[in-house]
């Protein structure tokens, strides 16, 4: 009689024990969350800010280099930002995105996504599926045409200008 007393107080007490800890993990579950993407914010806003404000001949950067010295880029005080707007101005997206991608690849792990995207329309992109989150960053540009130099003939006309447009950087992981 007392092992059957014994045994069905065991039995209830694992079955007790059971349930209280199936509800404390049901209720940490509401209070653990995976951690925010706020990594993935600051690092868009820092891509955009710093490609912004970076001008082309400050990069230690053998593709600008090779491009500047090839005469493709003819203002040293362009930010790469505007460079690339620039390129996409003239419609030469190999010369955008490689440009991307060159001053890019240094700031960003090998499993962080990254897109540019200049008025919706693809400038540069790494293929890395998305798996947690995306941010993205805006930012408005505006520049000179290529070929107007302040020592042409016609300097007395206004330069062509292109833009404003915006330029979003989507960073995701």
């Amino acid at each position: 009689m007392e092992l059957k007393r014994g045994l069905y107080f065991t039995i209830d007490s694992i079955i007790a024990g059971s349930i209280i800890l199936i509800f404390i993990l049901i209720i940490s579950s509401f209070y653990i969350r995976e951690q925010p993407s706020r990594r993935l914010n600051y690092l868009s806003q820092d891509l955009i800010r710093i490609l912004g404000t970076v001008s082309v001949g400050e990069l230690d950067n053998n593709y600008i280099k090779g491009l500047i010295n090839d005469g493709a880029i003819s203002s040293l005080d362009n930010s790469v930002l505007e460079q690339i707007g620039e390129f996409w101005a003239n419609n030469n997206m190999e010369y955008a995105s490689k440009t991307a991608s060159n001053v890019t690849e240094n700031w960003i792990s090998n499993n962080t996504g990254l897109g540019i995207w200049i008025d919706n329309e693809l400038v540069y992109k790494r293929d890395i599926p998305i798996k947690k989150s995306l941010v993205s960053s805006k930012k408005m540009i505006s520049g000179i045409k290529k070929g107007y130099t302040s020592s042409s003939p016609d300097r007395k006309k206004p330069p062509t200008l292109w833009g404003p447009i915006i330029v979003e950087i989507r960073v995701w992981e």
